[in-house]
């Protein structure tokens, strides 16, 4: 560690002095490979798992101070209280190295799941003591528990809470999910821990846990996982490679995760499977059939060490460190090796997209009044840059270069980008979701299928089931389990549409849904349209009470008095039919008239704007707002296409 110190003694003195203490408390060299241990942390949404990683990264002794929630970094994933993206901590205790990953808890990120997994030997099962293990834990501990040699510790959380629960009745539960899931009978001898993160100790048992006397910190998680979980295996390399190979013996990485990172570029974070790397190295990008695809060198070697970024001269096998390159763009699924010869590391390959959009330019008369992102490079280029980090999104610039298509595996990774260059400041306009088809072999187009899996209370099953087959979907499996059912469907992705809010809403926000890519079938019919008529604007200006208040006995409203409205936009539905009608919201009133009081207005959100649309309308998203508005906005245009289209059928 010496050299390390003194590398950092100038900065040690610009700054506190509680980093000269972390400084000599770390050395940055991977340790030896028996004092590493790599674990993945599983919990369902809003199960603590965060808060947990904070208190290990506090108690470990490297002299950090932490803040609320250390792993999620990004606003949204504050807001929305979700992980989206995995990022790997490393936490030293006694001597040990454990790299703590966290995996995302959501299905829809797939892919991402079984990356982070390749990179652990242990997994730490996070469940709450009331709610119990939730579907979308089993998600992602089925993809866990699908490697025999991976070793499951199970840590109930949250123990300060008030019983609600009968003794052991938890622990029933989450022995149930892993009866069903071991692929070996030592997986079922898990150790089980109880905790609580907030008040940052763990124990053995729930006797010791509730005792007076209880522990004051996380000890005994760090013993579990030192003692449970095995330290990496390198990966085997040809002994000829290793001698050809002086200086990196045979290194290989997979890319688990990309980010572009300021002052760094391109840079790659995974485990390092074989050899060893040190800065300036050639190194070469291997495709999942072994052929080589780019070359380049190794920039920088970093890791995270809580939550700042240091140097590291060396990294070796068993260590999970991130390397910058330049020379190329590494993509995921790819390995990165110093030599030729040295095998790429198998893994699986990422999914294909589902689902699309199509961003264009905000045209609408209000365009550039909230946001300062409003052109098509602008866009472009943001959506460019998120296509490289995330591996979940596809982006295709149109021919006549006047869109882009947006590809993603599910309508919440698509809402969250959108989302997210909302609060950027962007301006843009989206078109209806469309479901991303393959030409086969034989001509034919393919169309994917999901298995979707939908955990409701006990009354609202029935309704999800006939909505569901309404919908063309195959009912596999369906178990009931206290008051909760839990139903497996086979549905077109393009049937299932819209369908998550539908049963979110039915449910009133109990329902559980995991959608996951099944496979491509030949294309169905489409699926048919289950949409009133909608109520139109035909002036420009701001809406007014009482216009809004007439209008509201035609159907329910989209929006609130005093907002600006433009002709073509779109501002509630018919309730009678599936006819359109244009009307006037903004006329200017002089006072007299009193409104008529009308039913709250049911503003929409991103995700429901976009699956309640039809194809000749389009949602405007700026930082302020989200309005549906129809795609050519003239009323007499837009009969003369619908007649013309009429025509054309």
């Amino acid at each position: 560690g010496g050299a390390a110190s003194l590398l950092q003694a100038p900065l040690a003195a610009a700054r506190c002095g509680a980093w000269r203490g972390f400084a000599s408390a770390a050395p940055l060299e991977t340790p030896p490979i028996e004092m590493i241990r790599n674990v993945a942390i599983i919990a369902h949404v809003d199960h603590g798992k965060t808060t947990l990683v904070d208190q290990l990264l506090k108690q470990s002794g490297m002299g950090i101070k932490v803040t609320e929630r250390m792993l999620d970094s990004k606003d949204l994933e504050m807001e929305r209280g979700i992980t989206i993206l995995s990022k790997a901590t490393r936490v030293t205790w006694n001597g040990y190295l454990f790299n703590i990953v966290d995996t995302p808890g959501h299905a829809d990120f797939g892919g991402e799941v079984e990356r982070v997994l390749s990179m652990v030997d242990g997994v730490v099962l996070l469940v709450d003591m009331v709610e119990g293990p939730k579907a979308q834990t089993k998600f992602v501990l089925q993809k866990a528990m699908s490697h025999p040699k991976m070793k499951p510790i199970v840590v109930i959380n949250k123990v300060d809470r008030p019983q609600v629960r009968e003794l052991g009745e938890v622990e029933n539960e989450i022995f149930d999910v892993f009866a069903t899931m071991a692929t070996s009978d030592e997986q079922l001898e898990y150790p089980t821990l109880y905790a609580s993160g907030k008040q940052g100790f763990c124990a053995r048992t729930l006797q010791e846990a509730r005792s007076p006397d209880r522990p004051t910190t996380m000890l005994a998680l760090f013993e579990t996982i030192r003692d449970s979980v095995p330290c990496p295996k390198p990966a085997e390399v040809d002994p000829a490679t290793i001698a050809a190979d002086e200086r990196c013996k045979g290194f290989s990485m997979l890319v688990s995760q990309m980010d572009r990172l300021p002052g760094l570029g391109p840079t790659v974070t995974g485990k390092v499977f074989s050899g060893q790397i040190q800065k300036g190295e050639k190194i070469i990008a291997k495709g999942l059939d072994g052929e080589i695809l780019a070359t380049g060198k190794v920039k920088e070697i970093t890791i995270v060490q809580g939550v700042t970024r240091e140097p590291m001269k060396q990294a070796r096998a068993g260590d999970i460190v991130a390397v910058s390159v330049t020379g190329f763009i590494p993509k995921w699924t790819q390995t990165l090796v110093s030599h030729k010869d040295v095998p790429p590391v198998p893994c699986m390959p990422i999914d294909p997209p589902s689902i699309s959009v199509r961003a264009s330019v905000n045209d609408s008369p209000l365009v550039g009044k909230d946001g300062k992102n409003i052109t098509m490079l602008s866009i472009g280029d943001r959506l460019m840059k998120e296509a490289m980090t995330n591996p979940a999104i596809d982006i295709q610039e149109s021919p006549q270069r006047d869109y882009f298509e947006i590809r993603g595996r599910g309508e919440m990774q698509i809402g969250i980008l959108i989302e997210e260059m909302r609060r950027e400041g962007f301006e843009m306009t989206l078109s209806p979701p469309s479901v991303v088809k393959t030409l086969g072999e034989d001509g034919v187009w393919m169309e994917p299928w999901e298995d979707v899996m939908v955990e409701v209370d006990n009354e609202h099953s029935s309704m999800v089931i006939e909505r569901m087959s309404q919908r063309g979907a195959k009912v596999v499996d369906v178990r009931t389990d206290g008051d909760r059912q839990c139903m497996k469907f086979e549905v077109a992705t393009a049937s299932f549409m819209g369908m998550r809010g539908w049963i979110r809403d039915a449910s009133g926000g109990t329902a559980v849904i995991v959608a996951e890519f099944k496979e491509l079938r030949v294309q169905g019919p489409p699926a048919k349209r289950e949409r009133n008529g909608v109520l139109i604007c035909n002036t420009a200006g701001m809406a007014t009470s009482v216009d809004l208040g007439k209008a509201g006995r035609l159907g329910p409203l989209f929006i609130t008095e005093g907002i600006d409205v433009y002709p073509g936009m779109i501002f509630g539905e018919n309730r009678q039919n599936e006819l359109d009608i244009d009307t006037n919201i903004s006329k200017p009133h002089d006072g007299y008239k009193k409104a008529e009081s009308h039913p709250p207005a049911q503003e929409k959100t991103l995700e429901q704007a976009l699956a309640y649309i039809l194809d000749d309308e389009k949602v405007e998203v700026t930082p302020k707002r989200i309005v549906m508005r129809k795609a050519i906005l003239d009323p007499r245009e837009r009969a003369n296409a619908a007649k013309a289209a009429l025509k054309m059928r």
